[in-house]
């Protein structure tokens, strides 16, 4: 292994369309204008802390049809598969409020359909099973993409800075792009 950040990442979607910022848009099933969540850019969604548990390591690595027996150990300590910190707030997350990160009842709608975009991980170190980490969740960019078919895509940056919760050290910064694609207006 290399010392020093290391970065994994997922295809990127949407190629080739033409960005723009977000604007207000016409809510096409009630006919109101509703102000895009540009007001999300640069807001703190909250801090959640976690456990990094082994059985949630070993069904991670099952799903992904990984048999290394390195996620299989009984011993804390053991690895974790590169792309587990993107599962760590929905599987380990303590306290109450649930996993901070995007607002996702604030995206959805008739007419909108709520994708996953991108991925990335930048790791200063590899998280381990028996880590308690506090990630810190912030929307870095909003931006809309338009389609030729007269939708258009809302894409939702949000980067969680992990951290030990003892030290305060630096582990992985996750970043996740969600796209919300948006039907086009009903011609009558």
């Amino acid at each position: 292994m290399r010392p020093g950040p290391r970065t994994a990442s997922g295809p990127r979607c949407g190629a080739g369309a033409r960005a723009t910022r977000l604007r207000p848009a016409t809510d096409t099933h009630r006919g109101t204008l509703t102000v895009a969540l540009t007001e999300l850019k640069g807001q703190n969604t909250g801090t959640t802390t976690v456990v990094i548990e082994r059985g949630p390591v070993r069904v991670f690595a099952g799903a992904l049809l990984d048999d290394d027996p390195a996620y299989r150990q009984d011993e804390p300590g053991g690895p974790v598969p590169p792309t587990f910190p993107f599962v760590m707030p929905f599987w380990g997350s303590l306290g109450t409020g649930g996993a901070a990160g995007l607002p996702v009842e604030k995206l959805r709608g008739p007419g909108r359909a709520i994708l996953h975009g991108e991925q990335e991980f930048v790791y200063t170190r590899m998280p381990r099973v028996g880590d308690v980490l506090e990630g810190t969740t912030t929307i870095t960019d909003v931006y809309e993409k338009e389609r030729s078919n007269g939708g258009k895509m809302e894409f939702y940056v949000s980067e969680t800075d992990w951290r030990d919760a003892k030290t305060g050290d630096p582990v992985v910064k996750t970043v996740f792009t969600m796209i919300v694609n948006v039907r086009p207006p009903k011609q009558d």
